[in-house]
């Protein structure tokens, strides 16, 4: 079993090596990976999510795991600063890296990898509470650090409900509604239509492993402060999450070993890779190597860390 578990992981893993030779070797250029990053969060991920909410419900005892992911990520945004100060990491944005995850960019594509297509809805659920806490206080907070001035509520909104991956959950769940489902199936011709859809998620997992195995680069010598940053970080969100996991997801609501998976995967996952897209000019040339070295350090370690996650639960 666990011979099993470790082979639903080495696949993603190997992509993740694949990026990371293609960039040693040249054969890639820069801006090649720069459009499959967008190509996969405009496109191919939002094609699987919208397939995965068209064909499953929610639930009213998914709310209470919105509600607490949100509130837990407020909660560590709010003790980020006194955490950062604990490893001596100065910077006024160590506070960001100790909230939110990346789960467009690399929490599907690893989850989807080795639990399948059709169990994405379990870690969209999870995903649901943090992506309305980064849109909604970790954006506007580092928009105000970086501009002074605090982005309004309508801003805030049309930016949330623009992102690709939104709209593609959104759409699922109104589609489940209107009885999409049915309709697609209904014919030949309109069954080309959810085909076509899955052909593009398929591309997801694969895509993204080789861009983050192409983009992640590591500064030996300066890696001290940010991978003490990541790692007080990791220590309370997998505390966090191992708690969350036994009382509530699989204890209160009953949920089955996969959504404790889908919290997992969360915890070991880096900090939001938009972080240093909203520093702005007022951030210092070390402000910004220090977040991205963190967010360096962070993506390896989930690419240690998620291998053991998914053997746990794969078992």
């Amino acid at each position: 079993m666990i011979v099993d578990a470790v082979g639903r992981v080495l696949p993603v893993l190997l992509l993740f090596a694949l990026g990371a030779v293609l960039r040693r070797r040249g054969w890639l250029a820069s801006s090649t990976v720069a459009d499959l990053r967008r190509f996969v969060l405009t496109v191919t991920l939002p094609s699987a999510l919208f397939l995965t909410f068209l064909r499953v419900s929610l639930e009213a005892r998914y709310l209470p795991i919105i509600v607490t992911v949100f509130a837990a990520c407020a909660v560590m945004l709010a003790a980020g600063p006194v955490l950062g100060r604990l490893v001596g990491a100065r910077s006024p944005y160590a506070g960001a890296l100790f909230t939110g995850f990346e789960a467009g960019m690399l929490g599907y594509a690893i989850y989807g990898g080795v639990f399948g297509q059709d169990n994405l809805y379990r870690f969209g659920i999870i995903d649901l509470g943090q992506v309305l806490f980064v849109f909604f206080v970790l954006a506007t907070a580092l928009t105000r650090r970086a501009t002074g001035v605090r982005p309004g509520l309508g801003a805030t909104v049309r930016s949330f409900l623009a992102t690709p991956v939104i709209l593609a959950i959104l759409a699922g769940v109104v589609g489940r509604l209107v009885g999409l489902g049915d309709l697609f199936a209904s014919s030949p011709l309109t069954a080309a239509i959810p085909t076509t859809l899955g052909l593009l998620g398929a591309c997801t997992t694969p895509l993204i492993a080789i861009v983050i195995g192409y983009s992640t680069t590591l500064r030996a010598a300066a890696l001290g402060r940010p991978a003490a940053t990541i790692a007080v970080r990791l220590a309370v969100w997998v505390a966090l999450a191992v708690a969350f996991d036994r009382l509530v997801v699989e204890g209160l609501l009953g949920l089955d070993r996969l959504f404790g998976a889908a919290v997992l995967t969360m915890a070991v996952l880096p900090p939001p890779f938009v972080i240093p897209l909203y520093m702005g000019a007022r951030a210092s040339d070390e402000d910004r190597a220090f977040v991205t070295d963190a967010l360096s350090v962070a993506t390896v370690l989930t690419l240690v860390l998620f291998p053991i996650v998914a053997t746990a639960f794969a078992t």
